[in-house]
């Protein structure tokens, strides 16, 4: 608090600096948000993003909603394009889940590694 009020202090002075001005500007609105404020209460900053009206939902709700957007993008004009694509996943899923390593390549003898 007493750096706000010295920061005050410093751009009322005679002889203030344009950016010491706006340093006090800046800790004279601190100081009325915090009178401002109600116990128990987010401070209400000024100039502050707002949260996205999206941040509140639930992260099984927001799961719905993506879903149902994903699904009206689907195309309905051809049924036999979702009859076949369960067929062609359940094969996949009968061969198993399948990695493929990949090796690196081999270092020539003359080169290190360089350390950050």
């Amino acid at each position: 608090m007493n750096e706000l009020i010295e920061a005050i202090r410093a751009a009322v002075a005679e002889g203030a600096t344009a950016e010491q001005k706006t340093i006090g500007a800046q800790a004279c609105r601190t100081i009325l948000t915090a009178l401002d404020a109600e116990a128990g209460k987010p401070l209400a900053v000024p100039n502050a993003p707002k949260p996205h009206p999206l941040s509140q939902i639930d992260p099984g709700q927001a799961l719905d909603l993506l879903i149902a957007k994903l699904s009206a993008n689907l195309p309905k004009d051809d049924p036999a394009a979702s009859t076949t694509a369960p067929a062609a996943l359940s094969a996949r899923r009968d061969r198993g889940l399948r990695i493929e390593f990949v090796t690196p390549p081999p270092r020539s003898p003359g080169t290190r590694r360089r350390r950050p």
